[in-house]
C-alpha cells in the first residue's frame, strides 16, 4: 500500500510541474538509461574522452554567479535539469548514482550547448576508495551536491570546443 501511495504521490507531482519539466523528466529518465549503458559497455577512457579536458581541480576558475539575463536563464535551465535528473534517479530500476547523473545532466547541457564542469573526488574508507562526481554549469551548483567533506578532489572535466558523444 505504501508504494501504491508513493507512486500516486510522484504522479501527481510530474502532473503539476507542467510540460515542460515533465519533457525534461522523459529526457532525464533517457540519458540516465544511456550513462549506465556507457558505464557499463564502454571503458572510462571512451567516456572520458566524451567529458571535455580533464585539469587538476584545483586549475579550475572559480564559479562566477551569473549576473546577465541570458546567463540568468541558462542557471535556471540548468537547475532545471539538474532537479530533473536528481528527482528521477533514485527511481531507476538499476544504480544511477553521481557518476550516471553527472553524465546524464552533461548531455542534457551538451545539448542545448552549455558548457559543463565535471568534478571527480575521492576518500579511502575502510580499505577501499570511495568516489564522489558532481556537476557545475553557468555559475550554479547543478547535481552531486553537497560533496562529502573528506572528499579530495582529483580533477575536472572542463568544456572543450570538441566532445564527440
Amino acid at each position: 500500500m505504501a508504494i501504491a501511495n508513493t507512486v500516486a504521490r510522484k504522479i501527481g507531482t510530474l502532473a503539476a510541474v507542467g510540460p515542460r519539466r515533465q519533457l525534461l523528466v522523459v529526457e532525464a529518465i533517457g540519458q540516465l538509461m544511456r550513462a549506465r549503458l556507457l558505464i557499463k559497455t564502454q571503458g572510462w577512457t571512451r567516456i572520458a574522452d566524451t567529458l571535455g579536458t580533464m585539469i587538476p581541480a584545483d586549475a579550475v576558475p572559480a564559479m562566477q554567479p551569473p549576473t546577465s539575463p541570458a546567463e540568468i536563464t541558462t542557471a535556471r535551465l540548468a537547475r532545471q535539469i539538474g532537479w530533473a535528473v536528481g528527482a528521477v534517479a533514485r527511481f531507476m530500476p538499476f544504480r544511477a548514482k553521481c557518476l550516471e547523473q553527472a553524465i546524464a545532466v552533461h548531455a542534457m547541457l551538451r545539448a542545448r550547448d552549455v558548457g559543463a564542469f565535471i568534478y571527480f573526488a575521492a576518500f579511502p574508507s575502510d580499505g577501499r576508495i570511495s568516489a564522489h562526481a558532481w556537476l557545475d554549469a553557468a555559475g550554479v551548483r547543478v547535481i552531486g551536491y553537497p560533496v562529502p567533506r573528506d572528499f579530495v578532489p582529483l580533477g575536472c572535466f572542463v568544456p572543450s570546443p570538441v566532445s564527440p558523444l
